[in-house]
């Protein structure tokens, strides 16, 4: 029993990671996207009000994506309880890292596909010069 338990357990973890990473992602990609509109518009040169709706509608999913986040991080935290509850306590943190103390936020490095790409940094940086 306790080692179907444990079998359990280690398949939510490794989901609930791969959904975590997938929502940071997810998130990355989209605030890339709400970063390059208003650079390509300054670039084109083209009036604030072109693209408007396309760039709230992008913001709104930010925060929306935020909200996902929010609900998953909550459902990481229940699980949590619930592993004390099946009597499993703390076995693993991530991909074999040690569990933070209890309230702390210092986590292992997230996976990120974007870490060295400040192509869109570079160009908001651009933009906001030419634009003053």
């Amino acid at each position: 029993m306790l080692k179907e338990r444990i079998k359990a357990a280690q398949r939510i973890a490794a989901d609930l990671h791969e959904a975590e990473n997938a929502i940071d992602d997810a998130i990355i990609k989209i605030a890339r996207l709400a970063a390059t509109l208003p650079v390509a518009r300054i670039e084109t040169r083209m009036s604030a009000v072109v693209g408007q709706d396309a760039v709230s509608k992008v913001t709104q999913a930010v925060a929306a994506a935020g909200n996902v986040r929010q609900m998953i991080t909550d459902a990481h935290h229940a699980l949590g309880e619930t592993q004390k509850q099946v009597g499993l306590g703390t076995r693993m943190f991530g991909a074999g890292l040690p569990k933070p103390p209890s309230g702390s936020m210092a986590v292992p490095s997230p996976h990120n596909q974007n870490d060295g790409d400040e192509a869109v940094e570079e160009a908001v940086q651009t933009a906001s010069r030419r634009a003053v």
